[in-house]
């Protein structure tokens, strides 16, 4: 964490200080709802609010400077800057460069939480020690939260771990260039929140930025399967190394690649390839698409250190996350899975493939996918066409567009208590007859489904708190 002096600070933004420069700073802030000692408070604008009217607020929370756009009658120090966004992340990137752990960044449309997870587990057993590793806190991924996630490194941290997402073009060349990783990939590239990027092509452009911020010498990983051309301008003259799972044999043509791989209830199974090693995994996470996460967190890990060992040891240590395929039972015989946090194509393909492996009565709760533009019609059908496939035992939809999904139009809600009303009594019967049940809630974040899993288990009794993490501004993919 930050610990320099106001006259330190200016100097580093290049700024112009008001009062005194001997006031010493140890945390940095952006929220006057927050209490903190001996902080510094940024002034950020938005479209809708000036913090600058709050910073009286910040300094009765325990902010004890300020950086602001223009002088404050504010009995505090106060530095003077030209964009108080901009200074966020130039005073990151300094304490970044400064302490200089090794890091690696990821992004992609799908998994690259569950994939930061993952690393940061991995390089926990690198370290031997889990505080010597920073990541990312939820999903504070955008051009607030990476900053926000940097400023909290000490000189105890050897590894970060930065998870970056977008909604335009531009922002992840900026946070990159923030984060100076060591090594990163992207994940994959998907129809999701196309209003922001224009198409498909434009997600992997606005993805494939992450490759301009590699410090020299860095690594940049790519997954075979969603790899565009166009990144090797992007990727230059830097070490590249690849990860595949399709389940075919062209995934042999990668660094790191998985056979032998075998699905199961509680997660999978499968031998590791890493290069010229192997090992075998036992990795606690349910599906197909959480092989290839897996294989991505090994190759990010593995750049900068780990050993297939510490790969191992990470990977079979499950870190649970709310609302990406959480498992919540009700009894020996109902199982909920909370897969609520968001969705795109790919990802309500994986969810669907999860559910449809388990021998019980299978219930797909289904939400819209949000900011999809001009091809969500097509992508709400796409998705439908794929569960119809599947052959599920009862779709459930809620929203507008997912109407296609489920259809039938007594299955589809535009109120989820009425949904939560007509599920109730079909878990209930499912129960008393001991007739195995899962039901797995997925939609977009706007959807909120996450209520209907928690009204279920109220109904149920059993105690679930659900507190999704939201960025500071608009969803990031």
């Amino acid at each position: 964490m930050i610990k320099q002096t106001t006259q330190q600070i200016a100097e580093i933004l290049h700024a112009r200080l008001f009062s005194n420069g001997n006031v010493t700073v140890t945390t940095v802030s952006t929220d006057t709802r927050q209490a903190v000692e001996n902080g510094l408070f940024f002034a950020l604008k938005g479209e809708k609010f000036d913090a600058h009217d709050y910073a009286e607020k910040a300094v009765e929370q325990g902010c004890v400077a300020l950086v602001v756009e223009r002088e404050l009658p504010i009995a505090v120090p106060q530095i003077i800057v030209a964009d108080t966004r901009l200074a966020l992340g130039e005073l990151a990137k300094w304490l970044k460069s400064t302490l200089n752990p090794k890091t690696v960044a990821m992004t992609g449309s799908s998994g690259k939480t569950t994939v930061k997870e993952m690393t940061a587990k991995i390089l926990q057993k690198t370290a031997a020690c889990e505080d010597e590793v920073l990541y990312t806190f939820g999903n504070l991924n955008n051009d607030l939260g990476v900053p926000m996630t940097l400023l909290r490194l000490t000189e105890q941290h050897k590894f970060a771990v930065v998870e970056l997402g977008a909604n335009h073009i531009g922002e992840i060349a900026y946070t990159t260039q923030i984060a100076q990783p060591d090594a990163c990939l992207v994940n994959n590239v998907a129809p999701a929140h196309l209003e922001g990027f224009g198409s498909i092509q434009g997600v992997a452009e606005a993805k494939g930025e992450i490759y301009r911020g590699l410090k020299a010498g860095g690594t940049a990983i790519v997954n075979l399967a969603h790899y565009y051309p166009e990144w090797s301008k992007e990727i230059g003259e830097h070490s590249l190394q690849s990860f595949s799972y399709t389940g075919s044999d062209t995934d042999s043509y990668a660094d790191f690649w998985s056979e032998n791989v075998s699905l199961n209830l509680n997660g999978s199974t499968f031998i590791l390839h890493a290069f010229e090693e192997e090992i075998e995994i036992n990795l606690p996470y349910l599906g197909a698409h959480n092989v290839s996460n897996a294989l991505a967190a090994t190759a990010l890990a593995m750049a900068v250190g780990a050993s297939l060992a510490d790969v191992k040891a990470g990977l079979e240590q499950r870190s649970q996350v709310k609302g990406r395929l959480y498992p919540i039972e009700i009894n020996e015989h109902c199982l909920l899975i909370d897969d609520t946090y968001n969705a795109n194509v790919d990802s309500m393909k994986s969810a669907i493939s999860v559910l449809k492996n388990y021998p019980a009565f299978r219930i797909f709760a289904v939400g819209d996918m949000a900011e999809l533009g001009k091809e969500s019609t097509q992508c709400h059908q796409e998705v439908a066409d794929f569960a119809q496939q599947a052959g599920l035992d009862l779709i459930v939809s809620f929203g507008k567009e997912s109407a296609v999904i489920s259809a039938n139009a007594q299955h589809h809600f535009t109120d989820k208590q009425t949904m939560s009303d007509f599920l109730l009594p079909i878990i209930s019967q499912k129960i008393a007859e001991k007739q195995p049940l899962v039901l797995l809630a997925k939609g977009s974040r706007s959807q909120k489904m996450e209520t209907l899993i928690a009204d279920l288990c109220r109904a149920f009794h059993i105690p679930v708190s659900y507190t999704h993490l939201t960025l500071p501004t608009n969803s990031r993919v």
